[in-house]
């Protein structure tokens, strides 16, 4: 399994819209490796299977949350004295990732529902003894919250690249479990319609605002994109390899092909060349570029500059490459 961090940036000609960039990379490796208990019928004395256990055996054992963490702190040394905003899945969000964070990092994401929250410690009266306290008072879960709210507050903005109107509400809570030193701000979030259930997101930047915290959540989604991307058209998911280097190199190389072609179509946005796709008829109501569009260009554009270009000054008149070439690399 891996852990990835992207870079997200918004879609050449369109601050709205994003892509992430996959720019850290970390192999987690599991301490429970499948056999024969998992599956009587698995071979278990293979090569295969023998290398695979010795690369675990030499990998010091890892979590998820300590792969990511150390893939944040790499990216805000980066940043110098810029602010990152990391996006993450619900999974990852504790001690391990929220606590001793480094100065310029916050974080956004999901927030269970029943999540336990509590009130911020009081301050010591003068000559108190006893051990300080860490929490004060408990507090309803989100859940309960709205239950009880009444009063939400209209909100629209722009969620997954389309115009939305949602209620809201929002509270500063310490949630012990996962961040014990400082409250972090709570957005409740209802569907004026009825069909989705109510959720509940965090921010441990306070002062941040609702629209914010949900739009930066919802840029999270572009990371399901280029997994689906890297799958489907660059090989991810295709390798199988049995020496340990060789897993740990060829994965990630599939994420470094999809950032290059990305910022080839980047290129060519800031000097003014446009892409265009092949037209399809099925397509009725395509108003941007796919992923697939941009590679078919880009190997469109190399098949004509090495491919049909003539290697030498011709006097004789040449014809243009026709357009079976951009038809066939649409379908490769």
């Amino acid at each position: 399994m891996w852990v990835v961090l992207s870079v997200w940036v918004p879609l050449p000609g369109s601050q709205s819209r994003g892509v992430a960039l996959p720019v850290l990379f970390r192999l987690f490796v599991g301490r429970r490796r499948g056999g024969q208990a998992d599956s009587p019928s698995r071979h278990t004395a293979g090569t295969r299977q023998q290398t695979a256990k010795r690369a675990a055996e030499r990998t010091p054992y890892r979590t998820k949350l300590e792969l990511g963490r150390e893939m944040v702190d790499l990216l805000a040394s980066w940043a110098g004295t810029r602010q990152v905003v990391v996006a993450m899945d619900s999974a990852y969000a504790g001690r391990t990732m929220l606590e001793q964070r480094p100065a310029n990092v916050d974080f956004v994401s999901r927030l269970r529902m029943d999540a336990a929250l509590w009130t911020p410690p009081p301050a010591r009266c003068p000559g108190q003894k006893g051990r300080p306290r860490r929490r004060g008072q408990r507090l309803p879960n989100p859940a309960a919250w709205a239950t009880a709210r009444h009063d939400w507050h209209r909100l629209k903005l722009t969620l997954y690249g389309r115009a939305v109107t949602t209620q809201v509400f929002t509270k500063t809570a310490l949630w012990y479990v996962a961040l014990r030193d400082q409250p972090v701000r709570i957005v409740v979030v209802r569907d004026p319609s009825g069909r989705r259930r109510d959720e509940a997101f965090f921010a441990t930047d306070v002062r941040a605002s609702v629209a914010f915290i949900l739009q930066t959540y919802a840029s999270r989604w572009c990371l399901e994109v280029a997994f689906r991307d890297g799958k489907q058209h660059l090989g991810f998911e295709d390798p199988q390899q049995q020496v340990e280097l060789a897993v740990r190199r060829t994965a990630p190389l599939a994420f470094i092909v999809y950032d290059l072609v990305w910022l080839w179509a980047a290129s060519r946005a800031q000097t003014g060349q446009s892409i265009a796709w092949v037209p399809r008829s099925w397509y009725r109501q395509k108003v941007a570029l796919s992923f697939m569009d941009l590679l078919t260009a880009l190997r469109h554009e190399r098949w004509r500059s090495n491919v049909f270009d003539p290697p030498i000054t011709s006097r004789r008149p040449q014809k243009p490459s026709s357009a079976w070439t951009r038809d066939l690399l649409a379908t490769a």
